[in-house]
């Protein structure tokens, strides 16, 4: 059980350290990195350590270290020698390519190396990042971490700082490692993360249970600190904005604060449980100039977080295809948080979004993702100059393969069956699995600022039936696919038509859910449904009866025919009450015409007052088509009034879908100018603009009757 400071913090005293016995150290740290990590020839780990009792200034000490790694070879069985080694080492040219002495070396030991914003204010929390600088693994569970505490429960703020136990974990040589509060119990630990939290008892004279406690700051001040269980003294500490809080051991932290985030105008919130999904800024130590003065010079404000892995994106990198993915990333030998997103296909001059793809394994064929269907949404995508990359892991090739949509090698996204899964938002069934049990569980953390997460489950229903086709992050970057339990299981697949329809329905659902995280509603800009102006696989009239070819025909109409019939069950010309069947449909989902698109926002307004059927849906109209929306199959000449979507008597308005896509999962403007800046001190913030969960309505219970129809016809 942990405890709540009481009062001020203790400081220890410290003795100064010498430069001369920092550069000693740094030497010793040199040799014991060289010898481990690399086959160094004997004579020259001699000379090397024959170094050892001279006196070794800061400025010479990369020109050794460049001698003796050149002597070494280049590491792909090329040898070298000390003569040579020496030589170059002295040439103009390597001391031009040694780092300026700008700092000293930084001793071996566990740093933080990155810290994330908390925009959201008490709404919730953040993640900050621990590097293992040394050349051994590091136990983390010899640490505690220290900052300011949010009450999971209450969300009131900790009187004092809280000291937080650290996961038993091994951290290896030059490894990351992320800590964020758990703020659920969904939330599922990695190899590469974990989510902390204290029980404090209450501080006498109080009385009553214990409070649990989440490590809190937010974008306008905060502090973090890593201290040791053995002695309680300081190993890192960083503060920012306007906090005051001081280390356990005076001397961890010298001069003024970091500065305070940067305002961002605009900022919506994605309602999600997980800390790990906050990547709007950071500060950061860069990889490429690591520095541990204790000071706020040791950090850089970026723009894009980079949990679980190196710093390896520099202040200032732009994203000039806004698809929040830094340029630096999309060429070769680029990399963010050390991944190779340009091996993987990003490239400059084209959005890029990828997703990973988890799916449940069951006998049921709708809960593993055709590829088929994924190529669909890739090809739609790409008609706009940005490009999907699904990752399926092995399910369709064993090895690295952009083209078959494997982007891990040899891994499995496979998850075993669960028969339901849901949201927080619903009712919790004890035996329901969370997506962000899944989420949180699978995507490694590296991934999360630049990937979409989607998961082909069962069910949402608590007893495992057939129900809702998915849920989806409004915005956000995480989304469920259920369509287990609709009737597929024991559908002759051999058969085209229905192969098809298996297909299509994946795909329509795929673009649908997946829309919603980059911000579309099902009534493009807004929540009204069943617009049939509102060409987009958005709108429950084309999510699965898809896309007409031509716009102009009557495509469009036999969509709210089938809808009109099958939802509001009611007669339409040619069918009775809940008849119609989806084989009814020119490029319907039983065919190889089917469609998926969102909206290029062209349709002209209806007006639901003065509706004028040779208006169509505002796209013009072929001879002879014509917007039956009072379904009783004679063009009418005259205008009339109709509620079409039950959402009264108004007008009814496209989007273009295509140039308001939020593809950037930190969805916000850029920052003020630093005039307009925050200058406010409160360890708290105004609660900021969720975004929502969109839960899916069921399909019509005609929809699962015409499956039951074509599985009893075999």
């Amino acid at each position: 059980m942990m405890k709540e400071e009481s009062g001020s913090t203790h400081a220890n005293s410290t003795a100064q350290v010498f430069a001369d016995e920092r550069l000693i150290r740094h030497f010793d740290y040199a040799k014991t990195v060289i010898s481990i990590s690399l086959k160094v020839p004997m004579h020259i780990k001699s000379y090397l350590f024959s170094l050892g009792s001279k006196r070794i200034t800061q400025a010479s000490l990369p020109v050794i270290l460049a001698a003796t790694l050149s002597a070494c070879g280049d590491g792909n069985g090329n040898g070298g020698n000390l003569t040579t080694a020496q030589a170059k080492a002295a040439s103009p040219q390597a001391q031009a390519q040694s780092p300026a002495p700008q700092a000293a070396a930084v001793p071996p030991g566990l740093y933080f190396s990155e810290v994330a914003a908390n925009y959201r204010g008490t709404a919730g929390v953040s993640w900050v990042e621990v590097f293992n600088n040394s050349p051994a693994a590091i136990h983390l569970n010899d640490y505690r971490l220290r900052a300011n505490g949010l009450d999971n429960a209450s969300k009131a703020l900790s009187a004092n700082p809280v000291t937080f136990d650290l996961p038993k974990i091994d951290i290896p040589a030059g490894g990351y490692f992320v800590l964020a509060g758990k703020s659920s119990t969904y939330l599922k630990d990695t190899g590469k993360s974990a989510y902390i939290l204290a029980s404090v008892a209450p501080q006498p004279p109080a009385t009553g249970s214990n409070r649990t406690y989440l490590p809190y700051w937010t974008d306008k001040a905060g502090f973090v600190e890593l201290v040791t269980v053995a002695d309680s003294k300081t190993v890192d500490f960083v503060r920012f904005g306007s906090e005051a809080a001081k280390p356990t051991t005076a001397a961890a932290w010298n001069g003024d604060n970091a500065a305070a985030f940067p305002v961002l105008p605009n900022f919506v919130s994605a309602r999600t449980l997980d800390p790990l999904d906050n990547f709007d800024r950071s500060i950061v130590r860069l990889s490429s100039d690591f520095r541990a003065s204790a000071g706020k010079s040791d950090w850089t404000l970026v723009q894009f977080p980079t949990p679980g892995g190196p710093n390896d994106v520099p202040a200032g990198t732009v994203d000039s295809d806004n698809d929040g993915i830094p340029d630096t990333a999309k060429v070769a030998g680029g990399k963010f948080a050390g991944l190779d997103l340009y091996s993987l296909g990003a490239r400059k001059g084209q959005k890029d979004l990828f997703i990973q793809v988890d799916y449940m394994t069951s006998t049921d064929p709708a809960l593993s993702p055709r590829k088929e269907a994924l190529q669909k949404v890739v090809a739609a995508f790409r008609a706009h100059n940005t490009q999907v990359h699904f990752d399926a892991g092995n399910l369709f090739n064993a090895a690295l393969a952009p083209a078959d949509f494997n982007l891990s090698g040899d891994v499995s996204r496979a998850q075993v069956f669960d028969k339901c899964t849901n949201t927080p938002d619903d009712p919790q069934d004890a035996n329901c699995g969370s997506l962000y049990q899944y989420s949180s569980g699978s995507l490694d953390v590296r991934r999360k600022p630049v990937f979409r997460y989607m998961l082909m489950a069962s069910s949402q229903k608590s007893d495992g039936s057939s129900g809702s086709s998915g849920i989806a992050e409004l915005p956000g970057n995480k989304f469920l696919v259920t369509l287990g339990k609709w009737g597929f299981s024991g559908l002759d697949l051999t058969v085209q038509k229905y192969k098809n329809l298996l297909i299509n329905y994946q795909a329509g659902t795929i673009m649908h859910e997946f829309g919603h995280t980059i911000g579309l509603h099902h009534g493009g800009f807004e929540d009204a449904n069943y617009k049939p102006n509102y060409f987009s696989i958005m709108n429950y009239l084309y999510q699965l009866d898809g896309l007409p070819t031509n716009p102009k025909g009557m495509g469009p109409t036999q969509r709210w025919y089938h809808t009109i019939n099958t939802t509001n069950h009611v007669a339409v010309p040619g069918y009775a009450a809940d008849a119609m069947p989806s084989s009814a449909l020119d490029d319907g989902p039983m065919t190889n015409s089917f469609r998926i698109d969102y909206s290029n926002g062209s349709g002209a307004n209806l007006n639901e007052a003065s509706l004028l059927e040779s208006d169509n849906i505002g796209r013009g109209h072929d001879a002879g088509a014509y917007g039956d929306w009072n379904y009783d199959g004679v063009q009418q000449a005259k205008r009339y009034r109709m509620d079409l979507n039950g959402s009264g008597a108004g007008i009814l308005s496209d989007n273009d879908d295509w140039s308001k896509l939020q593809l950037v999962l930190n969805s916000h403007s850029d920052p003020l100018p630093g005039s307009a800046q925050s200058k406010a001190s409160s360890r708290t913030a105004s609660l900021p603009v969720l975004g929502t969960l969109v839960k899916e309505d069921a399909p019509p219970a005609s929809l699962l009757r015409d499956l039951a129809n074509m599985r009893s016809a075999r």
